[in-house]
């Protein structure tokens, strides 16, 4: 698998990243990156569904943007639990500072 640094690419007019090497034209670049979200999100089912599957298992550019997508949405996950758990120490202390609960 190429990394994201190997490959050219540039922004589509909406949400995704096309590739010139790609065997589909930018518009269908789009539309598949929008069901490849709408797949990781699990809002696909059924023939919907299996159609993307069939795209990740039978195309290597879909696998890469679907391997791409899942890994930062991993890793905005990872960065959102950190977050969160920072954020809630932090609600926390003031919470006890307004308390007056010291015991902590």
């Amino acid at each position: 698998m190429r990394l994201l640094t190997d490959m050219k690419f540039r922004r589509t007019k909406g949400i995704g990243i096309y590739r010139p090497d790609s065997p589909y034209s930018e518009q269908e670049c789009e539309e598949i990156i929008q069901k490849l979200e709408l797949f990781l999100d699990g809002q696909l089912h059924g023939k919907a569904k299996e159609e993307v599957e069939q795209l990740i298992a039978q195309c290597e550019y879909c696998a890469e943007q679907y391997q791409f997508e899942k890994r930062l949405r991993e890793m905005l996950s990872r960065s959102w639990r950190a977050f969160s758990a920072e954020a809630q120490e932090i609600v926390a202390r003031v919470r006890r500072r307004i308390w007056g609960d010291t015991s902590r």
